[in-house]
């Protein structure tokens, strides 16, 4: 791999972590204005949703509640398999992996693309799917997977952050991150938002 293709996977290495972390703080404030913006909300970690009427202190409220749930549960996963191991760079590293899940949002708020979505919305809302053209439905097979290809590159980045911030080799150490990425959904969807929904 090319070192300019190995720094898009894991610019954890090659950049000083305050030039991550002013990175990093700038996409988290982006992402807020961006789902209040245009009205989507993190009901759960890894899933957003359509929200009217979303303030601006719910939008600030998922980001931040997400990104730290989410850097407590791998800093504590990460301070058991080495103890040296710093919360600034496991912190990088989650607000470093929401870049490409921001973009994925910006991507979906295209007019043409939101109105096929919006279009195959009603379809289902009216059961009526046979409604709709051959061009929806190849524009929302490509934006799907699209949307998929930036959780993976997310989920790359965060396990390239996670695998630097914790020196990170073993099977077992990604095991252990698998299951906290389940349990901080998990935490996520049944105690934290509904609490946020009040907001």
């Amino acid at each position: 791999m090319t070192k300019n293709w190995k720094t898009v996977f894991n610019p954890f290495e090659r950049y000083a972590e305050k030039d991550l972390a002013i990175a990093g703080v700038i996409s988290l404030l982006l992402s807020v204005l961006l789902f209040w913006w245009a009205g989507q909300t993190n009901d759960g970690v890894y899933h957003v949703s359509p929200k009217a009427g979303l303030s601006l202190t719910g939008a600030v409220s998922e980001a931040v509640v997400c990104t730290l749930l989410l850097c407590g549960l791998l800093s504590a996963l990460g301070k058991t398999i080495n103890p040296r191991t710093r919360i600034i760079d496991v912190l990088n590293a989650t607000l470093i992996h929401r870049i490409p899940l921001t973009f994925g949002i910006l991507i979906l708020q295209l007019p043409f693309i939101k109105s096929v979505m919006d279009q195959i919305l009603q379809a289902v809302k009216n059961n009526r799917l046979e409604t709709l053209s051959g061009s929806a439905l190849w524009i929302s097979t490509a934006v799907g997977l699209l949307m998929m290809a930036f959780l993976v590159y997310a989920i790359v980045l965060l396990v390239n952050g996670f695998r630097t911030a914790v020196h990170a080799r073993k099977a077992i150490h990604y095991l252990g991150f698998a299951a906290a990425l389940i349990v901080a959904e998990l935490i996520y969807r049944l105690l934290f938002y509904p609490q946020l929904l009040k907001l």
